[in-house]
């Protein structure tokens, strides 16, 4: 019964039934390429396999001696390295000719120029992202922010200096004995200085304040004429319960500055994010061009299969299945390759976004190179100090404290504010007056019969030597009956203040959680490591040994996949091992000093 025709049985060969195949072969004009040294039948030869199967089953339909079948198994691997043998003899010139030519300066020429390349390294990649991250910028001015607050507070204590200047002309109408028939016209200029400030400590207030006047009149009774006058007063109020230790302005003043470290904290906790999220994205880069490199390995390894399949199958050594098997296994990895290529270019733009200033002319076009490729292996981690530093450090738990010490705050002005308003008040002052005194004789209201004139300095001089000092001092007591506004603030802040303390109780419990499942993390993925750089180690033995095996027939195509594709994914999770480290360390660091997402 004859053979299928692509499957032909070689076999009783002789010298010129083998050149008058290879004669064949070449005469076809069928373009051939160069293997690599394969080892058939215990033998190694260099194959030139056709881009088409059918070509040699011509070849040897050519040769009339080739349609009898095969005897034995030693039989077609001796033909078969004979044939390669004659057909590396026949063709040195198509071997020449398939070789890789490097590119002419025409070519050359249209090729587009590469994209500039930034080669960064871990340490670039987290100094880039604190340069020019966004909400990094956004977040730097909330301290400034806080700062204007604190300013604004502390300008509740800051002196007060008031100065007026004042000119008043008035005439009153006849309604008097003494008012005359044309009424009394009176003119005053007066100014006055003052300085009041509300002291930071104690809760007193203070009021120094000099006036001084001038006025003219045309009444039939005043003394003087012009008239001058001057004061100086001192004013000083100091309570004894309410607003003593503490009241609204210093309260104020206390949370602004507070909230200034809670900005800091929040500034802190970006600047940590920031560069958590650089590290993350460096490394997922690095990560990603190593997938890709393993992907490329692993079709490597696939062609290397379709090319001795493909050779075995033209010699007629293993059925058609096995290439179609090799030839689907390529096609897979290449999918693979892309997706890896694609999932590189994402990891790219990722880390792009995150540490490129985007006002850069080249901001999507130059290519980012990482200088670390493989990141270090620490020391296990020390939980019990991780967790001593996070719960001290975080800043989640230092703005928790701070939103405490506010709500005290609250509490210590709300207890002040429920005290009676008692205070001591305080008045010193001291006048002087002068200018034209009119000297009179005779009846009411007199006879002007000469003038005595006080000039300005001599009124200064009484206002300063004290000569008319006048004071007062006493107690002012205030108290509201019922239940005040103060009480229910009191309530409230009281109320606030547990809130925040059982807040902060649930907050270090999760740090605590958080410290010990990240160090989990990365005991865990130290010792993954290991076990699949050992599973990795072991995948290449095992693919060695099946290729070896394959080589001398003692296996099959199948198997040969299998291999590869467990060698595949045993470098696959040595990288996801040393990534999923790298994160874990990025992540363990980052938890003992702000909280995670």
């Amino acid at each position: 019964m004859r053979a299928n025709p692509k499957l032909e049985p070689v076999a009783d060969l002789n010298a010129s039934d083998l050149t008058t195949a290879a004669g064949n072969r070449i005469a076809l004009g069928l373009e051939s390429r160069a293997q690599a040294p394969e080892n058939i039948g215990g033998q190694s030869a260099v194959l030139f396999l056709p881009s088409t199967p059918r070509s040699v089953v011509h070849s040897f339909r050519g040769a009339p001696s080739l349609s009898r079948s095969w005897k034995s198994t030693s039989n077609r691997h001796a033909v078969a390295v004979v044939v390669s043998v004659l057909a590396l003899a026949a063709a040195p010139a198509r071997l020449s000719a398939q070789s890789v030519q490097p590119p002419t300066p025409a070519a050359s020429a249209q090729a587009p120029p590469p994209a500039e390349a930034l080669r960064v390294t871990r340490d670039d990649a987290i100094r880039l992202a604190l340069e020019n991250n966004p909400d990094l910028a956004v977040s730097e001015f909330d301290p400034a922010i806080s700062e204007t607050d604190v300013a604004a507070a502390r300008g509740a204590f800051m002196p007060t200096l008031d100065s007026v200047l004042l000119h008043n002309s008035q005439q009153q109408p006849p309604t008097n004995l003494f008012a005359g028939t044309q009424g009394i016209q009176t003119n005053l200029w007066s100014t006055s200085v003052a300085m009041n400030q509300l002291v930071p400590w104690g809760g007193a207030r203070y009021s120094v304040g000099w006036e001084s006047s001038r006025s003219t009149t045309d009444s039939l009774i005043t003394s003087f004429d012009p008239s001058l006058a001057s004061r100086l007063q001192l004013t000083f109020s100091q309570p004894l319960l309410r607003n003593f230790k503490i009241d609204l302005e210093r309260a104020t003043l206390d949370v602004s500055r507070r909230n200034v470290e809670i900005a800091d904290t929040r500034l802190r906790e970006t600047r940590v994010t920031t560069k958590a999220d650089a590290e993350r994205a460096y490394w997922a880069f690095v990560a990603a061009q190593a997938f890709v490199d393993v992907q490329q390995r692993s079709l490597d390894l696939a062609l290397e299969l379709e090319r001795t399949n493909r050779a075995r199958v033209d010699v007629g050594q293993s059925p058609p299945l096995d290439l179609v098997a090799a030839r689907a296994e390529v096609a897979q990895r290449r999918e693979n390759l892309i997706v890896a290529r694609t999932v590189a270019r994402q990891a790219e733009d990722v880390l792009r976004t995150v540490i490129l200033d985007p006002r850069r002319d080249d901001y999507w076009t130059i290519r980012l190179e990482p200088a670390d490729r493989v990141p270090t292996v620490g020391a296990p981690p020390d939980i019990e100090a991780a967790v001593g530093r996070a719960l001290s450090e975080r800043t989640d738990l230092t703005r928790v404290r701070k939103e405490i010490q506010n709500t005290e705050t609250n509490i210590s002005l709300s207890r002040s504010e429920v005290l009676p308003d008692l205070r001591v008040e305080a008045t010193y002052l001291t006048d002087a007056a002068g200018g034209t005194r009119l000297i009179r004789e005779g009846g009411f209201p007199g006879t002007v019969v000469g003038r005595q004139t006080t000039g300005y300095g001599s009124v200064l001089g009484q206002l300063f030597t004290a000569d008319y000092p006048t004071w007062t001092l006493g107690l002012a007591f205030s108290y509201p009956l019922g239940r005040s506004t103060a009480q229910a603030n009191l309530a409230r802040a009281r109320i606030e203040r547990d809130q925040a303390t059982a807040r902060l109780k649930t907050s270090e419990i999760a740090a605590v959680r958080e410290v010990r499942q990240a160090a989990w993390r990365v005991e865990q993925n130290q010792e993954r490591i290991e076990t699949t750089r050992l599973g990795r180690e072991l995948a290449e033995q095992r693919l060695d040994a099946e290729q070896k095996r394959f080589e001398v027939g003692m296996s099959t195509s199948f198997l040969v996949i299998q291999a590869q594709r467990d060698l595949a994914i045993a470098r696959n999770n040595e990288l996801q091992a040393l990534l999923d480290y790298q994160l874990a360390a990025v992540a363990f660091e980052a938890v003992q000093q702000a909280a995670t997402r």
